[in-house]
């Protein structure tokens, strides 16, 4: 019979949830509530109640468990969303999208930006991308075959579990799914919706875009654009709190990037310009940001000697990133790396491929306008690859 209570009592605790505060350790507790202003945690020591705005993130601390459906179906809506699904159909101007876990959605297509019918090696990952990015002014079906893909302009209407009609210069032909890779819909004008502030991912891996978000019995959180979605705390992987509070350079468009080269020339080679210019998210040779063997997706690759400046989108408290010389030209390279704060030098220092990677962290209180310098060192500019990896600005 105990044995039996201690499982009931398991069965019902809430699940435990790790808070990562913008400045400060990780908290653990379980989420009693949550609003526009504060979240609320009962931890051992009792409730603590923490600011929203000075909240990075929560997740729980044990995953929770997928849905046994597998992905046929990959839906992008226009606020940011990205939906996993088992199916997708249309009619009218009215998109009904059955989720993994059997959970169906009405979404106008007005809000939906694509859908992805297969899945696609990488090279048709990737030319689905480019096609995507190439924003043509109509409707595009984008049809497969073998290991290619192609795509074609006209009007989406009607899509059904067998076929999607698709208008083409006049024309209304039944395609049917199997052929298609995926879909892209064109809006005239941008959607007018509220902006998102926060981002939460559920148990079957969709990521949601959220303007509110509130705890009571369940998650409850409403899309930018109009969507009200909610889980149980038990089906939630992550609420992430960062938009707008944590700004990572590498999402930043810099005022200005200059490279200067240690030999110069009379006229300066293009292809030289080009191939020692700054990387974001990938190192200088166009392979992952790498620093004592871990691999890093956000970041900054510089080659000495160049010069980044950042007007910064607001006020924020302080930077903080990781310096050194990328894996790859280890034990090589030598650099001098100066961060200055409008005209005051926040930070300066060696940085050698003989060194461990140095934590940067350093105040951003006042400051308006952000000067990351990678200068030359003692061997000229050899392996001069210097790495800042998670380099953010953070509130």
């Amino acid at each position: 019979m105990h044995t039996i209570l201690v499982a009931l009592t398991l069965l019902s605790a809430p699940p435990q949830f790790e808070v990562q505060p913008l400045d400060g350790q990780k908290v653990t507790g379980a989420l009693v509530s949550m609003d526009g202003k504060q979240i609320v945690l009962e931890t051992p020591a009792g409730r603590l109640p923490l600011e929203l705005e000075k909240v990075a993130s929560l997740a729980p601390k044990q995953k929770p468990a997928p849905p046994k459906q597998e992905t046929r179906v990959w839906v992008e809506l226009v606020d940011g969303s990205s939906l996993l699904a088992e199916e997708y159909t249309v009619q009218g101007v009215t998109a009904r999208v059955k989720l993994l876990g059997g959970e169906v959605l009405d979404v106008p297509t007005r809000d939906v930006a694509t859908v992805r019918l297969q899945a696609g090696a990488d090279a048709v990952a990737a030319e689905w991308a480019r096609i995507v990015a190439m924003k043509l002014h109509s409707d595009v079906l984008v049809t497969a075959k073998g290991d290619s893909i192609d795509y074609h302009k006209g009007v989406l209407h009607d899509v059904t579990d067998k076929q999607v009609q698709f208008d083409l210069d006049g024309e209304v032909l039944a395609v049917k799914r199997p052929k298609i890779f995926g879909l892209i819909y064109y809006h005239a004008k941008e959607s007018e919706h509220a902006e998102a502030l926060y981002t939460i991912t559920d148990a079957s891996g969709s990521r949601w875009s959220a303007r509110t978000v509130t705890l009571a019995e369940k998650l409850d959180w409403k899309t930018p654009t109009g969507l009200a979605v909610q889980r149980p705390l038990d089906q939630v992987a992550q609420i992430d709190l960062s938009r707008g509070k944590i700004v990572y350079l590498s999402d930043l468009k810099p005022e200005s990037a200059t490279y200067t080269p240690y030999f110069g020339m009379e006229k300066e080679l293009p292809a030289r310009l080009q191939f020692f210019r700054p990387r974001q998210d990938q190192g200088l040779d166009s392979k992952p940001l790498k620093l004592a063997g871990k691999t890093y997706t956000k970041g900054l690759a510089m080659h000495s000697r160049t010069e980044m400046v950042y007007l910064l989108p607001g006020k924020f408290s302080k930077l903080e990133a990781l310096a050194g010389i990328d894996d790859e030209f280890r034990p090589r390279g030598n650099v001098r790396l100066v961060l200055r704060g409008d005209d005051k030098v926040l930070l300066e220092a060696t940085l050698t491929g003989a060194d461990a990677p140095k934590p940067i962290d350093v105040d951003l209180a006042g400051v308006k306008r952000l000067t990351v310098l990678v200068d030359f060192g003692e061997e000229m500019d050899v392996s001069d690859h210097l790495d800042l990896c998670n380099a953010r600005i953070i509130k």
